[in-house]
This record gives structure tokens, sequence and C-alpha cells, in this order.
């Protein structure tokens, strides 16, 4: 299953250089296991767009939940849609 995640970003001043570099590694880690295929940041203010696969779009949720920094601490939201090619 292909899911689009937007992520909006709920507290940017709480956001730290050491967590934005754990953000990366885990969103590298991501990739690598091909849970995430592409990532995006938004051109103007905080907040992000996620290309992800897996078996459902629970298990595409639960995955990223508990394993990107930002969401772990709660400094940020996503939302996840399944999406299909036409």
């Amino acid at each position: 299953m292909i899911v689009i995640g937007k992520g909006t970003v709920t507290r940017p001043d709480a956001l730290t250089p050491h967590i934005i570099d754990d953000e990366m590694r885990v969103v590298g880690e991501l990739k690598a296991e091909g849970y995430i295929t592409s990532a995006y940041r938004r051109s103007e203010g905080p907040g992000f767009y996620l290309l992800a696969e897996g078996p459902s779009i629970d298990a595409v949720r639960e995955r990223i939940d508990t394993t990107l920094p930002l969401v772990v601490e709660n400094l940020a939201t996503v939302e996840y849609d399944a999406i299909y090619e036409i």
C-alpha cells in the first residue's frame, strides 16, 4: 500500500539541531528499510510530506509514529492517506 503523510510541526520553537539530526538519521533508516520512499520539507513554514509503503496504512502509521523523533517527542503530527496510481 502506498501512503502519503502530511506532517505538521506543532512546536517549531522546540526544534533543536540535535532533534533535527536524529530525525534525518531515522528518515534515512526508514528509507533503507523501504518504509519511506520519499521525504519532502515544505518550502514555506515548518512541515513535511512523506511517501511511504507498507502492508497497510495502519502498519505504515504504526512504524512512522513510533519511530520518527519529532512525532515521538510530540513536536509533530502526521495525517495519513492511502493512495494509488491512476
